[in-house]
């Protein structure tokens, strides 16, 4: 494990167990400690701590291959959606807490503005840290005492735990579902090589339809106005 992977783990650990305890109804906590691990991340990029390949961000490749990947692996998250819904509400009868995500409901330009958010915190700066950071740094701490496929799983689950956290403010059903979710991100970010541009691609996509069908009403969680 690299120190930058040691202190960006423990700021992510720190900044979790803050969200889940006493600010797990604050959308700002979320936001900030997303922009503050995100903050590191590029100082530690620019005094050469850490480089964009060992993040997951080296070259994008053949665009046709990582759009095709993201979008063929969306289909997959798409069809599974419905039974994350289903499995999350035998756990937490409690619909998810939304009325975060309102505005979009009222005009067309806070829906835009709404899709622009998610894909900057949840398609690039979530991922970063779920994938590019936490996923990755375990597998580097742990490599040493277990083998590969044991690595890779736990590395997969804890990733997908830690992202179901961030989304405390949303309430437990929100979080067993979005965590399900987060485990097909996770495989795709395994299979893809440890790159995580079809991975930020497949969620900003995902974040796109949710947001449109929230707005929209066809949502089954969405606000009623």
């Amino acid at each position: 494990m690299t120190l930058f992977q040691l202190i960006a783990l423990t700021l992510t650990a720190v900044w979790l167990a803050a969200v889940l305890t006493w600010l797990r109804r604050s959308t700002a906590a979320l936001a900030g400690g997303l922009f503050a691990i995100g903050i590191f991340t590029l100082i530690s990029l620019a005094y050469g701590l850490v480089t964009p390949v060992g993040l997951g961000l080296g070259a994008f490749g053949a665009w046709w291959l990582t759009a095709g990947l993201a979008l063929a692996w969306l289909g997959v998250v798409l069809a599974y959606n419905p039974m994350a819904n289903r499995l999350a509400a035998r756990w937490f009868p409690q619909p998810p807490t939304l009325e975060a995500f309102k505005p979009i409901q009222e005009s067309r330009g806070k829906l835009v503005a709404g899709i622009l958010a998610a894909w900057g915190l949840g398609g690039f700066l979530e991922e970063l840290v779920a994938r590019g950071i936490v996923l990755q740094a375990l597998e580097s701490l742990l490599a040493a005492w277990l083998s590969p496929p044991v690595v890779v799983t736990i590395a997969v689950l804890v990733a997908a735990a830690g992202a179901g956290l961030m989304h405390a403010y949303q309430g437990p059903r929100a979080m067993v579902i979005i965590t399900q979710i987060s485990l097909l991100f996770g495989v795709l970010f395994v299979a893809s090589g440890n790159n995580l541009w079809p991975v930020i691609l497949c969620h900003g996509l995902y974040d796109t339809i949710a947001f449109i069908r929230f707005a929209s009403g066809k949502s089954s969680y969405a606000v009623r106005r």
